[in-house]
C-alpha cells in the first residue's frame, strides 16, 4: 500500500501513517481522532525513535509506556528500554519483537522503514520540531490526547507543560547578575557543515537560553548565512558550545579566541540536543547553564541527562577564571562540574533490597518493591511510622506521600513512583519532609 502523511491543522503539525490505525474497544476517552484517523484504543507498547518526544512523554509521566527507543533517545531516565536501531533506519523486527503497536518517529525516518512498519500494522506518528513555546504546548497535548485520552490524557499533557513552563519561570526568576550590574552576554555554538554556527532565534535551544536573563549574542535568524560577518563584534561573557570540533573551530577563529569568554575561562560544553528537548533534560540544561553563569543556582550536569554521559566534556566550566583560556578549554574532562554533590549523594538502593533499572511503581501495585518505597519514604518522614504504611500496597496515602517528595525534591508532582522519582528517591542526599 502506497504510504500517505496527513498533517493535523495545529500550530505543532503531526503526520499519521494512513496504513495503520489502532483497532480495539476503548475507554470512556477514547477512540481519539488525529488528522482524520481514529485511534480506537489507548497505545500500551510505544517505540520512540525521536529524542524531543521521548522528553515530552517521560515528562508527563508515560515512562511505563516505552517499550523501546532509538540510539538517539539517549535519556538517562529511559535507558532500560531496548533500543531498536537509529531513528532514521530502524530495526522494524526488533520494533516487532517488543510488541509495539505505535511508534512516534521524525522526519529522517526512511521510506523503507516507513513501509515496513505500514505492512506491520504499526501505527507511526511524526511531530513537528517545536521551535516555540506554544509549538511546544501544542506538542504536549497531542502526545497527552494520543497515549491518554481526549479528556484525562489532555488534562496530564497540560498539567505537565503547565509544571514545565514554571520550571522555566522560576529558573529565570531565581537568578541576577547583581543590583544595577549589566546583564551577562551569552552565545551557544555548534558546528554546521563544517563552520562555527550560532544558536539563532526560531529555534527552541534559543527560547531556552533566554530564560538565563542573559543578552543573547549572534542570535539573528541571517546570521548563520552571513559568512562576510563572521563574528567581528561578538564579545561574549559566556560560551556554550556543542563539541570538541566547536572547540576547536573556537579557538581559530580570529573574533572568538579574543573574546572576555575565551581569555577568561568561562566556556562550556552542552551537547546540542540538551537544548533541543523540552521535558527534564531542558530544566537540567537551564539549571546548568545559569549556575555556570551566576554561580548562585543549583547546576546539575546537563551533559549527564541529555545525553547519558557520565563526565562533562570539558573542564572550562569548574577551572578558575585565572587559568588560560586556551589551557583550560582544551584539557579532557575527568569530574563533573558539581563534583562535590556528586561526591557526596551515592545510591543507597541495595541498603533496601530494591533493584531500580527500568522499575516505575504506581497506584494499585502490590509488591515488594512498593514495601521497599514505602519504607524508604518513611525513613525521610514522608509516611508516619505510627500509622503502619508500609504495606506492600501502593494506595492513597503512598500517593500522596510520593506527591509529597517529588514537591520537596523539585520533581513535578503525580504521585506516581517513575523510574526518575524512585532514582532520587534512594539516593542519599534525598531531601527530608
Amino acid at each position: 500500500m502506497k504510504n500517505k502523511f496527513v498533517s493535523l491543522l495545529l500550530a505543532g503539525a503531526v503526520a499519521v501513517s494512513a496504513a495503520a490505525l489502532l483497532t480495539g474497544c476503548g475507554g470512556k476517552d477514547f477512540p481519539v481522532e488525529i488528522a482524520n484517523y481514529t485511534i480506537k484504543e489507548e497505545p500500551k507498547n510505544v517505540v520512540v525513535l525521536d529524542a524531543a518526544t521521548a522528553d515530552i512523554m517521560s515528562y508527563i509521566g508515560y515512562d511505563r509506556k516505552f517499550s523501546g527507543r532509538s540510539s538517539e533517545v539517549t535519556q538517562q531516565a529511559l535507558s532500560a528500554a531496548p533500543i531498536v536501531g537509529a531513528a532514521a533506519a530502524p530495526d522494524v523486527d526488533k520494533i516487532s519483537d517488543v510488541g509495539a503497536d505505535l511508534v512516534f518517529a521524525n522526519d529522517t525516518l526512511v521510506q523503507d522503514a516507513q513501509t515496513k512498519l505500514d505492512q506491520r500494522k504499526i501505527l507511526t506518528i511524526k511531530l513537528q520540531e517545536a521551535n516555540s513555546l506554544a509549538e511546544v504546548k501544542t506538542n504536549y497535548e497531542t502526545i497527552g490526547k494520543i497515549l491518554g485520552g481526549k479528556d484525562a490524557g489532555l488534562k496530564e499533557a497540560t498539567d505537565a507543560y503547565n509544571s514545565f513552563a514554571e520550571e522555566l519561570d522560576k529558573q529565570k526568576r531565581g537568578v541576577s547578575a547583581g543590583e544595577g550590574a549589566a546583564k551577562p552576554t551569552i552565545c551557544y555554538l555548534y558546528t554546521k557543515n563544517g563552520k562555527l554556527a550560532p544558536m539563532t532565534a526560531g529555534h527552541f535551544g534559543n527560547v531556552l537560553m533566554e530564560y538565563t536573563d542573559c543578552v543573547i549574542t549572534a542570535n539573528s535568524t541571517e546570521w548563520d548565512i552571513n559568512e562576510d560577518k563572521g563574528f567581528q563584534g561578538v564579545n561574549p561573557n559566556f560560551i556554550f558550545y556543542a563539541d570538541d570540533d566547536t572547540l576547536e573551530l573556537i579557538k581559530k577563529d580570529a573574533d572568538l579566541s579574543k573574546s572576555l569568554a575565551f581569555k577568561e575561562s568561562k566556556m562550556m560544553q552542552l551537547p546540542l540536543d540538551s537544548l533541543c528537548r523540552p521535558g527534564q533534560t531542558a530544566i537540567d540544561t537551564l539549571k546548568t547553564m545559569n549556575g555556570f553563569i551566576y554561580g548562585n543556582v543549583s547546576a546539575p550536569a546537563a551533559t549527564e541527562a541529555a545525553t547519558g554521559a557520565t563526565q562533562p566534556a570539558t573542564q572550562a566550566a569548574s577551572q578558575p577564571a585565572t587559568q588560560p583560556a586556551t589551557q583550560a578549554a582544551s584539557q579532557p574532562a575527568t569530574q563533573p562540574a558539581t563534583q562535590a554533590a556528586t561526591e557526596a549523594a551515592k545510591d543507597v538502593s541495595g541498603d533496601y533490597g530494591i533493584e531500580l533499572d527500568g522499575l516505575s511503581l504506581e497506584k494499585e501495585d502490590d509488591n515488594e518493591d512498593v514495601m521497599a518505597m514505602q519504607q524508604r519514604l518513611e525513613d525521610l518522614g514522608y509516611l508516619k511510622k505510627a500509622d503502619e504504611n508500609v504495606t506492600g500496597y501502593y494506595g492513597e496515602v503512598s500517593e500522596k506521600a510520593v506527591a509529597a517528595f517529588q514537591k520537596k525534591n523539585g520533581i513535578k508532582e503525580t504521585g506516581k513512583a517513575d523510574n526518575a522519582t524512585l532514582k532520587a528517591l534512594f539516593m542519599s542526599d534525598a531531601k527530608k519532609a
